[in-house]
């Protein structure tokens, strides 16, 4: 079955009742509801009129995403990086040494794993890899809820494995992303029948390697039954949530930390709510509709 393409904003269905929300809108609207008010419900992202748009923090993360996507099918990953980098930017990106980074980090992340032989007796059985699942009977609406799988893995020994790639700053616990990795395995069995015996996030340090390492981690957390139905309850709970918010259209209250400023691309509407000033004068002059990246 062919679905709506939501990686932009979240489509709505109201006649059918039907709602199809990306995986990552959901943690969104959980980090913050007047974020995903903007990002993706309405849709808006900053725009450029006079230049090309600036190499983000998410752009690095993507970046290295497109790299070992590639190396992991077989490609070449520096020709993949730099493909990318050229649609995004036909002139090149607006801070090359973005980019060299981004070709540290995947090249010393490859030399990292042969030297520690992490690969060794895992099979990688699908790469980058769109899934969707249907939640029905969530508050009289069907949910459908697309996401898309880094790698998904079974070891020599039958151990069934998801595996999130990372872009960070220091490393951490995988409950750090627990959240997200839950929702991925009851997703994927829902969708596929397909039972993630371990979720793990691959952390890549976002460094030059100038210094000591280490420049990786590879922590995972084991799922049994009693985990799979505390995700599954969130997942209805949280898709409840969002369903009666948008039905209600609010409240979108704000959740402000430290990440706003670098991490929220909708952060100065949020400011200008806050301080009081009109947000559609705001999203009118420096906003667009989202666009495919």
């Amino acid at each position: 079955m062919k679905y709506p393409d939501c990686s932009l904003k979240v489509i709505i269905d109201p006649d059918n009742k039907i709602i199809d929300i990306r995986q990552s809108a959901i943690q969104n609207f959980l980090d913050c509801r007047r974020s995903f008010y903007w990002g993706y419900l309405i849709g808006k992202e900053i725009d450029y009129p006079d230049g090309p748009r600036p190499w983000t923090t998410a752009d690095t993360g993507t970046a290295v995403h497109e790299g070992l996507g590639a190396y992991y099918t077989g490609k070449q990953w520096k020709r993949a990086v730099t493909k990318w980098a050229k649609s995004q930017w036909p002139d090149g990106p607006p801070e090359d040494n973005q980019l060299d980074l981004v070709n540290i980090m995947v090249a010393g992340h490859l030399e990292d794993l042969a030297e520690d032989g992490k690969d060794i007796g895992e099979e990688v059985l699908a790469v980058e890899e769109a899934v969707v699942a249907v939640v029905e009977h969530v508050a009289g609406w069907t949910v459908r809820v697309h996401c898309r799988l880094d790698r998904r893995i079974e070891t020599a020994d039958g151990i069934k494995i998801i595996d999130d790639t990372k872009t960070v700053g220091p490393l951490s616990s995988t409950l750090d992303y627990i959240q997200q990795l839950g929702r991925y395995a009851v997703l994927v069995r829902a969708a596929t029948g397909w039972r993630a015996d371990r979720v793990r996030s691959t952390q890549i340090r976002k460094v030059k390697r100038t210094k000591d390492g280490p420049f990786y981690a590879r922590p995972w957390i084991a799922l049994n039954e009693d985990a799979y139905a505390s995700h599954a309850q969130n997942l209805r709970d949280q898709l409840i949530d969002i369903v009666t918010v948008i039905e209600n259209d609010g409240p979108w209250y704000e959740h402000v930390t430290g990440e706003c400023s670098w991490k929220c691309r909708v952060s100065d509407i949020c400011k200008a709510q806050q301080q009081g000033d009109d947000p559609e004068m705001i999203v009118e002059i420096h906003f667009r509709d989202k666009q495919e990246r």
